[in-house]
């Protein structure tokens, strides 16, 4: 009994932001300050005898047993609840049944509550949870997250025609507000976005927000998690959820930290109902019709399947303990040659490269030391040999999932047409009968030929230097390659225009160690900071703008944003 409230309360303060109403009189605990070293799971602080982190996967033992064991919330619709009938029904329910349909392994759901899935999930009692579980930085300690699957946090239900579309237009009005942690947390957002917060009053039940959004007067909108808000939306007649979010916060599968062959083939497996369209027709079926949210499907061709992932896990000293240590981070993937070739792009794309670096160890405290000539395949077999930790501007790519792990994007890179300007060509879907250049990347290039013309004439140069000639020449009428190698060709001749549309514009990412989950969670921790306080969007117009047309603004890069204090075992706090 004790230990079962201990549980309650440890794990309550940290996952009750997604998991709906709270008890007026319960105040989620403060989050501790970081520290050099982990802390306790709260299980492994009741006694509980917790291998943390984890030194078998649990793929092995659903392969062993020919079944995986799930755990759900038994009474949370839209995401897992007993129908009349007692067969368990919901989103993350069929989710699953559809992982393990492609495993050709048994499922078993076992129940868990806000209170025991974490406990349940670290002593091996389930493989892992698909329980509306929130992507916090907090949780990021004990378990390993797959992708989002689904984007929950505090999104207002209003009248129909109500003209509410953005969070401005309910600064100062009236409304109910479902649980006092998302209050607490309404009032954060509107605080950050520098706007005046709604007049909040907080109720602990859909019933009850029904009733005021139903009123006559008084409230003009109800605040809760978003898939509260679409139960509501059901139950009430003529009302209706905005596209908006007043805070975002993501849900994932997860798994015991540390077991990234599991947590990799969950989001292969993810991509692979993506791709084939199943992921829509469950999240409609299951979420009232409404349209999925999009899952973010990464090219290429897996390597591993259900059978063939690796599931052995190194025991190897972690990237963060040998920076701990005082060991320098080694960064691989930029080129750094004082000499490059002409219209090379690379020198422009390092620049951003090693400032971004250059910041995140800055506020890491360690020093950085840079491989050279190291960028694509050379750089990823620096990475998987041991040799460095990390590698900057990869294109991600199902192929590698299983041998690098991936940080959350932080910069895009895009194709361009030029040509010259007294050469008409409306766009890449006007390059049928006509010679045309692809350049690096060629493989890109060439497809995106290829797909908008029925009869193009693509063909490759035997360097950069080799078909900007051949472009002044006009003996081709058109380049397709890398948005900077283009401008840089431009820069040298103002006779070449460029089409004003990037093409294909694709996320890059960091490459990181396989199976060094703490390793990944800090770098992503990073990446967001820098990117809500500014600092990546500073960065980026400093080193791309200039090879940008002037009237083009660059984008502003914001990746997902998981709830939580800064910092990470002793790291950028």
């Amino acid at each position: 009994m004790r230990l079962r409230m201990l549980l309650a309360l440890l794990l309550g303060a940290v996952l009750v932001g997604c998991m709906g109403p709270t008890p007026e009189d319960l105040t989620p605990a403060p989050t501790p300050e970081p520290t050099p070293t982990r802390q306790p799971p709260p299980a492994a602080e009741s006694g509980l005898d917790v291998d943390l982190p984890v030194t078998r996967s649990a793929l092995q033992d659903i392969r062993e047993r020919g079944e995986m064991r799930v755990g759900v919330l038994y009474n949370y619709p839209p995401f897992g609840s007993l129908a009349e009938n007692g067969d368990l029904m919901g989103y993350e329910v069929a989710l699953v049944q559809q992982i393990a349909e492609r495993w050709e392994v048994d499922v078993t759901f076992v129940q868990v509550t806000r209170q025991t899935r974490l406990e349940m999930l670290l002593t091996g009692e389930v493989d892992m949870l698909a329980a509306a579980v929130p992507h916090t930085r907090d949780l990021e300690q004990f378990v390993d997250f797959s992708q989002t699957t689904f984007r929950s946090g505090a999104v207002p239900t209003v009248r129909t025609g109500s003209g509410i579309t953005e969070m401005a237009d309910l600064s100062a009005s009236p409304v109910t507000v479902v649980s006092s942690e998302v209050a607490s947390r309404v009032q954060q957002a509107y605080a950050q976005a520098a706007l005046t917060p709604p007049t909040m009053t907080v109720v602990d039940s859909l019933d009850t927000a029904a009733e005021a959004l139903t009123a006559e007067a008084g409230t003009v909108a109800v605040l809760g998690q978003r898939e509260q808000m679409i139960l509501l939306a059901e139950q009430v007649p003529n009302v209706e959820i905005p596209d908006m979010f007043v805070y975002v916060q993501p849900y994932a599968f997860a798994v015991r930290q540390g077991d990234t062959p599991l947590r990799d083939l969950l989001n292969l497996t993810l991509q692979q109902i993506a791709a084939e369209g199943d992921y829509g027709e469950i999240f409609r079926n299951n979420i009232y019709g409404y349209a999925a949210d999009i899952l973010e499907e990464l090219p290429g061709e897996p390597a591993y399947t259900f059978a063939t992932m690796p599931a052995e896990l190194p025991d190897e000293q972690t990237t963060i303990e040998r920076l701990r240590a005082g060991e320098p981070l080694r960064v691989a993937g930029m080129d750094l040659t004082s000499e490059p070739e002409p219209f090379d792009s690379q020198p422009i794309v390092d620049g951003f490269n090693r400032a971004v670096i250059n910041e995140m160890a800055r506020r890491w405290g360690v020093p950085v030391v840079e491989i050279t000539d190291s960028v694509g395949e050379e750089g990823l077999g620096l990475l998987m040999d041991g040799d460095a930790d990390l590698v900057v501007g990869i294109r991600p790519d199902l192929g590698l999932v299983g041998d690098v792990a991936f940080t959350q994007p932080y910069y895009q890179r895009a194709l361009r047409l030029i040509n010259m300007n007294d050469v008409t060509v409306n766009g890449v879907g006007d390059l049928n009968f006509r010679p045309a250049f692809a350049l690096t990347p060629v493989d890109v290039s060439t497809d995106l030929i290829e797909r908008n013309n029925g009869f193009p004439q693509v063909e490759t140069a035997e360097s950069l230097e080799a078909a900007f000639d051949t472009l002044l020449l006009r003996a081709i009428d058109a380049i397709v390659t890398d948005e900077y190698i283009a401008a840089l060709m431009i820069e040298a001749d103002d006779r070449i225009e460029m089409y004003p549309v990037r093409y294909r514009p694709t996320d890059q990412v960091m490459g990181l160690p396989a199976a060094d989950s703490d390793f990944q969670a800090l770098v992503n921790f990073t990446l967001q900071d820098m990117a809500q306080d500014g600092t990546l969007e500073e960065l980026a117009v400093r080193y791309f703008a200039p090879y940008r047309p002037e009237d083009e603004e660059i984008e502003t890069f914001s990746p997902e944003i998981w709830p939580g204090e800064g910092g990470y075992l002793g790291f950028g706090q």
